[in-house]
């Protein structure tokens, strides 16, 4: 049985998965079709990923109905993105939460932990960078807050090896999720640079709603060049104080995110946006700050349906010099001919000002939209 919160993209054709693993293949190999990407290279790295993703991913759909999971914005556990730059698709993107029957917070932290093993065993992923913190989002009790674990499989069109990262909750324990960055950074060696961070806010609370730290992030790569990431969420700021929150990366360009935001926004200010924007700084040892941030802007629940969130994301697309047509390729595979009726697409994210790379995110289903 198909659970009721799935209904299919129109990528997906005539078939209608079943499972969170079918589902996965089915929209890579669909994704392959519609916009001209290698079947090739990006299928069988699909594949390899629902292979090690554990019972769930092969249990019905519906054994997973009435769980909500913070991955996507509907609460499913599975989102999808397409990254754009200048030069074409640059990267397909699955974000996932692993999952155990029974769901409960527990057996969800459990088998995030397992799955990131599992990946190290199967793929060769590092795990060095997590298992130096990992007692820091660890609860001995039952976890707090919407997740403990989710993980990414970014997908290269050009037959590259997957990058698989690891979002982890800093607030799952019950301490202060700025306390438990800081403690994350500083055993990662970087300490200094998320001292800067500090500096740079005012009072340097980053438990304030302003820019409360969401999430921290983790490429599970032995490269020297592989990031760790913290998220700064947004709330009920102005756009000058979001483009704020980036001037502190190296890579940052003055007015871009302030020009997003507006963007977005429309008429709307973002201080009343329903879900906030978020800022991922990304550090790196050779940079003595972030080396680059990378801004976030949910669509939905902001934004009334697809229509009107493409025609926004589409201002931000041409900011980043995306072929116009390749985008309306992407939206229409993703919502199809009437995207007013829908409210799939979640996400528009903009990074890398100097040549930008700009990804459209999608949940799985139709949540209404405008008749």
């Amino acid at each position: 049985m198909t659970s009721v919160r799935f209904r299919p993209w129109p990528l997906a054709a005539d078939y209608i998965p079943t499972s969170y693993g079918d589902l996965i293949n089915t929209y890579v190999e669909g994704a392959c079709r519609h916009l001209g990407l290698s079947t090739a290279d990006l299928v069988p790295q699909a594949k390899a990923l629902t292979s090690v993703l554990g019972a769930w991913a092969s249990a019905p759909l519906s054994n997973f109905e009435h769980h909500t999971s913070w991955v996507a914005n509907n609460g499913a556990p599975l989102e999808f993105s397409i990254a754009h730059s200048a030069s074409g698709i640059v990267g397909v993107r699955v974000l996932l939460e692993a999952l155990r029957e029974p769901v409960t917070p527990r057996s969800c932290q459990q088998e995030g932990h397992a799955f990131t093993l599992r990946l190290a065993e199967e793929f060769g992923v590092h795990l060095g960078r997590y298992h130096e913190i990992e007692d820091l989002f660890r609860s001995e009790d039952e976890p707090r807050g919407p997740f403990s674990l989710m993980h990414a499989a970014a997908l290269s069109p050009k037959g590259e090896p997957p990058l698989f990262k690891l979002y982890l909750n800093p607030g799952a324990t019950g301490a202060p999720p700025s306390s438990v960055a800081a403690e994350a950074l500083r055993r990662l060696g970087l300490a200094e640079q998320w001292a800067a961070v500090v500096d740079h806010f005012p009072g340097g609370d980053l438990d304030a709603p302003g820019h409360e730290v969401a999430l921290v992030g983790l490429d599970l790569s032995a490269d020297e060049d592989a990031r760790v990431r913290v998220y700064l969420r947004h709330t009920g700021v102005d756009a000058e104080a979001v483009e704020r929150a980036g001037a502190v990366a190296a890579d940052h360009r003055e007015g871009v995110f302030a020009r997003v935001v507006r963007a977005i926004g429309g008429e709307v200010p973002v201080a009343r946006w329903t879900k906030a924007p978020m800022t991922c700084l990304t550090f790196r040892r050779d940079h003595a700050v972030p080396s680059s941030a990378t801004l976030y802007c949910p669509l939905e629940p902001n934004l009334v349906n697809d229509g009107v969130a493409a025609e926004r994301a589409a201002l931000v697309m041409s900011m980043a010099g995306v072929d116009p047509s390749l985008y309306r390729a992407t939206v229409a595979a993703i919502s199809g001919p009437e995207p007013r009726r829908l409210r799939r697409l979640s996400w528009v994210a903009y990074k890398n000002p100097a040549a930008p790379v700009c990804t459209l995110y999608a949940g799985l289903n139709s949540p209404g939209g405008e008749a």
